[in-house]
């Protein structure tokens, strides 16, 4: 590709099909392309470049923990978790609705995973996705409020697509912390998607909040078009752990040393 060439497409920004134009023009050469399908050709490669760019932008907005794709999930560890509503859930259709989605289990079973994966499957379809454990979300209020920017802060909790909500019941949170988390969902509510992943039961989201009424009120809101999703079953993360391994008897420890 001569200078003059490459110093346009630059100018243009059209590093995407930079890139590639030198392969194109031999493939276009080999095969005898129209002029027709190799424009076709380059221009898909540059708005692929583009898409890619796009994506990577929103995943770092996104900010997930430990981000891992919806295919890594291992099904067979809990069997009974509904696959064909999570497959559902990944198509993406629930946030055009402005559909909320609830997991609720035990710590492990794979609640943030599958949160996350179906964050991620949201970023590929074009939405603006953020993730935030509880204790991001308490600690940005906390923390904006002191410097007296509450609305900024907030800002950034209802401009997503989708948000998710993670970790609600690892342990009790600070008082106010059911003021922002109301405002939130109610702010969100049937314009904007919301998953949260909770490891109690509904029931203890009033002592976790230290604030009943407002638990009360934020499931109210919350579960109105709400997907809730229930996983039991063993820890994922303790699977290989000697604590879920059988234990020798005293006679196989006793051949074993002899």
């Amino acid at each position: 590709m001569n200078q003059n060439l490459h110093t346009t497409l630059r100018q243009l920004r059209l590093s995407g099909l930079g890139k590639t134009l030198q392969v194109r023009l031999q493939e276009a050469a080999s095969s005898r392309l129209t002029h027709l399908e190799f424009l076709e050709l380059i221009l898909a490669d540059e708005l692929s470049v583009r898409r890619q760019r796009q994506l990577e932008a929103r995943l770092r907005v996104a900010e997930f923990r430990a981000l891992k794709p919806l295919d890594d999930f291992d099904w067979r560890f809990n069997p009974d978790i509904p696959r064909k509503q999570i497959f559902e859930l990944a198509a993406g259709h629930f946030i055009g609705r402005h559909d909320d989605v609830l997991f609720v289990g035990p710590p492990g079973v794979g609640k943030s995973f599958l949160a996350q994966a179906i964050g991620y499957e949201a970023l590929k379809q074009g939405h603006h996705v953020r993730y935030r454990s509880i204790f991001d979300l308490v600690r940005d209020f906390l923390e904006e409020e002191a410097l007296s920017q509450r609305d900024r802060v907030l800002r950034g909790y209802l401009k997503p697509d989708l948000l998710i909500i993670d970790d609600m019941g690892m342990k009790a949170l600070p008082k106010q912390s059911g003021e922002y988390l109301m405002e939130i969902i109610v702010r969100r509510h049937e314009t904007r998607s919301t998953i949260m992943t909770s490891n109690r039961p509904l029931e203890d989201w009033g002592k976790l909040l230290q604030d009943v009424p407002t638990a009360s009120a934020i499931l109210d809101r919350f579960l109105q078009h709400a997907h809730l999703i229930a996983i039991t079953g063993k820890s994922y993360r303790l699977k290989d752990s000697a604590l879920t391994k059988p234990q020798a008897t005293n006679t196989e420890e006793g051949k074993a040393s002899s």
